[in-house]
């Protein structure tokens, strides 16, 4: 087998790399729904596309690199982009869940859910 290298995931909000991210994962659900008949399966409808986007944060001494208890707060909206490869995911949406902790021997870390709606990476 043939060394390669091999994807490293960022992730930018709003634009704005973040620097401090230690952990990404991505979920994507096409929201399709499957139609089935008396002879089986059919085919399926198609749905409202949506993906939720976790991540972990090492905090900084001076404080996280994006606030998102605010952005939780006002409810605002943002963009998040996953680069993946030569293609990026792209989604639009909020803020519904972080919290922040520490531990004996630990750094204090952050983390935030994301959940928005997507289109065909790019």
């Amino acid at each position: 087998m043939a060394l390669r290298d091999h994807a490293r995931l960022v992730l930018l909000i709003d634009g704005v790399y973040q620097v401090s991210c230690s952990g990404i994962d991505i979920s994507l659900d096409s929201g399709a729904q499957r139609v089935d008949t008396l002879e089986g399966l059919a085919g399926k409808t198609p749905g409202a596309k949506s993906l939720e986007i976790s991540g972990t944060w090492a905090v900084p001494i001076g404080g996280l690199e994006f606030d998102f208890a605010t952005a939780m707060a006002e409810g605002s909206y943002h963009e998040i982009q996953i680069p993946v490869g030569g293609k990026s995911i792209v989604a639009k949406g909020w803020f519904q869940s972080g919290k922040i902790g520490q531990s004996t021997n630990a750094s204090t870390e952050a983390s935030a859910t994301f959940i928005g709606e997507f289109e065909k990476p790019q």
